[in-house]
């Protein structure tokens, strides 16, 4: 069973397949460095903003996978 390393919420949790939670965590995990999914000419966005984008990209992946 996959552990819910980022605490997503409890009920979005449960509707993801197993498949799908790894992919968040993983996912999620790797876009910590955003100079790997950024232009290099790009300004760096804020720590906090860019937690919002990869948050969103983690949720979208699991959704996708686990439909």
């Amino acid at each position: 069973m996959t552990r819910n390393r980022y605490k997503v919420s409890k009920r979005q949790w449960a509707k993801w397949t197993e498949e799908g939670r790894r992919l968040f965590n993983d996912l999620y995990g790797v876009m910590r460095d955003q100079d790997l999914f950024s232009h290099p000419k790009a300004e760096r966005r804020p720590r906090e903003h860019w937690d919002t984008t990869r948050w969103n990209a983690a949720w979208m992946a699991a959704d996708l996978v686990s439909r």
